[in-house]
């Protein structure tokens, strides 16, 4: 992938390391990721060749700072020159740079004066867009007040008339002035308010404000390996005499990927999902009917529903799959798992570091497999799933 906006040093954001061969950075990130998590291993421990996907057109989400004028609007990256443009970013899929200039289109229509971040003056101050792998879009405007609203209003139907991609359009109020993208009240103008996203072997339905993994086929890879090392566990168990109907917990489940997949592997375990954001599950139980998987979603603290239900009657789980934020799971949860005797855990970490601390602190759970996954080419950035398994002091020959 080449792109004209890195070659003249106008944006290194998302790319800074787009001139270093694929292959290079690669056996780099892996070579630093095994490394970090080394003293957490088991004997034995496999790691699989690493998770790739396309190196451009991949960005679900696109989030773009509007800068410019009313009548000259640019939309670009928070940092970068503000005489850059870049809307035709090589990272976002088909359709959507037709979709940002759809929405500077609006702007400029409208006469909605972007947000001037060292004056503390302006309405809009971002366009925020995501894309699913059919070409369809979830649009929205981020602006300082409702009162900004009402022109884009009357002049939406023309641009949803040009762009019929677009099947949903939001408005975000964020008044602060703070670094933040997006602030907490949403406001639908047209549209359904959610996004079908084929994701591996299942569809997940996006809400606005919810959270959806950077690269959608990466992504689905890396839910079908979860729900591979689950299997068999399951089968490991069965042999055992334990039988079938295992319980799992996917903690930190957001939109289902990891549970739907789990359930669509093992039919006959009882999966349940646990996930803060109300508006995550929601689109976790829409993605639960559209599969007809049976997964139960609750909206709840995951920390805390963990540790309360496996006081019940009928105790801790079988499985537990964790995907948590890039600050990690944290002592308490971190230290529950250490104490609840479960046996098996799948991890996956968009922060090695703090995966790293969190198996510090569970050092019953040791590592027997993992994958390096590039949810995020041409970067630094790390993300890694690991299957985890409860030994004994001086327990060996695990698989």
């Amino acid at each position: 992938m080449r792109c004209h906006h890195f070659d003249s040093g106008a944006c290194r954001s998302c790319t800074p390391l787009l001139d270093l061969p694929r292959p290079r950075r690669l056996a780099r990130g892996r070579e630093r990721v095994e490394r970090l998590l080394a003293p957490h291993l088991a004997p034995g421990t496999i790691w699989s060749e690493p998770i790739v996907g396309a190196e451009q057109g991949f960005r679900a989400r696109g989030k773009m700072a509007v800068g410019g004028t009313a009548q000259a609007p640019l939309l670009t990256l928070p940092g970068q020159s503000a005489g850059t443009d870049l809307c035709d970013c090589p990272l976002y899929p088909d359709g959507v740079e037709e979709v940002l200039e759809g929405a500077k289109a609006l702007i400029r229509r409208a006469q909605i004066p972007p947000y001037d971040v060292a004056r503390r003056r302006g309405e809009i101050k971002n366009v925020l867009v995501t894309s699913s792998p059919d070409g369809e879009h979830l649009l929205r405007f981020v602006a300082r007040a409702t009162a900004a609203l009402e022109r884009p209003r009357e002049h939406l139907p023309r641009p949803l008339e040009a762009h019929p991609s677009v099947v949903s359009v939001s408005a975000n109020i964020h008044p602060e002035h703070t670094t933040r993208v997006e602030g907490e009240e949403e406001i639908p103008l047209v549209g359904a308010g959610r996004l079908a996203v084929r994701t591996g072997d299942v569809t997940l339905f996006s809400r606005p404000q919810s959270f959806l993994q950077t690269h959608t086929e990466v992504a689905g890879a890396l839910y079908r390996q979860g729900a591979e090392w689950a299997r068999e566990i399951a089968g490991a168990r069965e042999d055992q005499e334990t039988g079938p109907g295992l319980r799992i917990w996917d903690l930190y489940c957001g939109l289902g990927g990891f549970a739907l997949h789990l359930a669509r592997a093992l039919p006959a375990a009882r999966v349940t999902g646990v996930e803060v954001s109300a508006q995550a599950i929601d689109g976790a139980r829409e993605g639960a009917e559209a599969a007809g998987a049976r997964v139960r979603f609750l909206a709840a603290d995951a920390t805390a529903w963990a540790i309360e239900e496996a006081a019940g009657p009928a105790g801790p789980p079988d499985i537990v799959v964790v995907n948590p934020p890039r600050r990690g799971l944290g002592p308490e949860l971190a230290g529950w798992l250490e104490r609840s005797g479960v046996r098996d855990v799948l991890y996956s970490s968009c922060n090695p570091a703090s995966l790293a601390d969190d198996l510090a602190a569970m050092p019953s759970l040791r590592i027997v497999a993992g994958r390096y996954v590039d949810m995020f080419p041409h970067t630094e950035h790390a993300e890694v799933i690991v299957r985890l398994r409860r030994i004994a002091p001086g327990e060996e020959g695990l698989s």
